[in-house]
């Protein structure tokens, strides 16, 4: 498996340095479980990949990625977040909800709840790991959208906008983790687009404005704000911000009027 995989680098790194990846591999995964063999192999291609398109730690993208990582992991917690509480006002409300079938709606709900819980993961605890298992739920959020076709949103621009953000997620550099002041920004702006919205879906809040943008202006309030608290990275935050909005766009155009 890891032959190929070399095959991703540049010619010029895989020629400097590709024995000594191959051997390394073969060292540590020598009586390894197939499991982490499949991961091994992930993080080989993610970082070929990295490489041969210039998103490392060192370039600028990578660095804005690796800024823009932890507000994607907060956005798409909480707009999946969204997902599943309409479902479940709607259920709860209306004793007539149809039930769960196997169908691409379903898939679309337990992706949302893979999506929230693993970047709720990602921002609390186990980065990696919450950022793999969002990525794998955008992913197939993406897919069962555009099965469902115009019944449940737009079936382009929500699916490419999931697809983004899971890139974004992706391709962030793992050598540079977010810290947890940036994650525990993007979760407090995450429950500040989920915890009203949310109200108002239950019927809690005695307004009847205009909500689509709500996250929106959540998000560029808080990018402001940190571009403001560390000036010397104005513009990268500012970038990032932008890096992180896509899931929030599908949301304004689908919700909104």
């Amino acid at each position: 498996m890891i032959g190929p995989l070399l095959r991703l680098y540049p010619r010029r790194y895989r020629i400097e340095a590709g024995q000594e990846i191959l051997a390394v591999h073969r060292e540590s995964m020598d009586g390894a479980r197939a499991a982490d063999r499949l991961r091994e192999a992930a993080d080989i291609a993610g970082h070929a990949l990295r490489m041969r398109f210039g998103v490392t730690s060192s370039s600028a993208a990578g660095r804005l990625l690796a800024q823009a990582a932890p507000q994607v992991a907060g956005v798409a917690a909480a707009y999946c977040g969204l997902h599943l509480s309409r479902w479940y006002t709607a259920a709860s409300l209306s004793p007539a909800f149809p039930p769960l079938d196997a169908d691409s709606w379903t898939v679309r709900l337990f992706m949302s709840a893979l999506v929230a819980v693993g970047a709720v993961t990602a921002l609390t605890s186990r980065w990696r790991a919450g950022v793999w298992a969002a990525v794998v739920g955008l992913v197939a959020f993406a897919a069962a959208t555009v099965v469902s076709g115009p019944a449940f949103g737009d079936p382009v621009v929500t699916p490419l906008m999931a697809l983004l953000a899971a890139l974004a997620l992706a391709a962030a550099p793992p050598d540079l983790p977010p810290g947890k002041r940036d994650r525990a920004t993007a979760g407090a702006t995450a429950a500040a687009v989920w915890v009203p919205v949310t109200a108002l879906y239950a019927g809690v809040l005695p307004v009847s404005t205009d909500y689509g943008l709500w996250p929106l202006l959540v998000l560029g309030a808080c990018g402001i704000a940190r571009a403001l608290r560390q000036r010397t990275l104005a513009v990268v935050r500012a970038a990032a911000t932008v890096v992180a909005c896509p899931l929030f766009l599908a949301y304004a155009h689908t919700v909104g009027p």
